[in-house]
């Protein structure tokens, strides 16, 4: 299976761990405005609807089974912010 080459990592600072940082803080703050504006319109939806009543999501109560896959989707967010620490791990030469 072939793959096709990464584009060089843009570097700003002359301090590469702070380019990281760049590169961990901006995946954030994608994910998090995706994110806002996914639950703003699910929420303006759902009460346009009559659906979902004013506080129901503050006062939801996840069970066992949903807080497991919540924690799976925990996980899948963390490997992608920190996808960048990650592959510098991979790359270091074995001990």
């Amino acid at each position: 299976m072939s793959s096709t080459p990464k584009a060089p990592r843009p570097v700003f600072f002359e301090d590469a761990a702070n380019d990281r940082l760049t590169a961990i803080i901006t995946a954030l703050a994608a994910e998090v405005a995706v994110l806002s504006d996914r639950v703003h319109s699910l929420e303006a939806t759902l009460a346009g609807k009559s659906i979902l009543e004013p506080g129901a999501i503050d006062a939801y109560q996840p069970t066992a089974e949903q807080l497991a896959a919540r924690r799976e989707r925990h996980e899948a967010f963390n490997a992608r912010v920190f996808y960048v620490l990650q592959e510098e791990l991979d790359a270091l030469p074995p001990e």
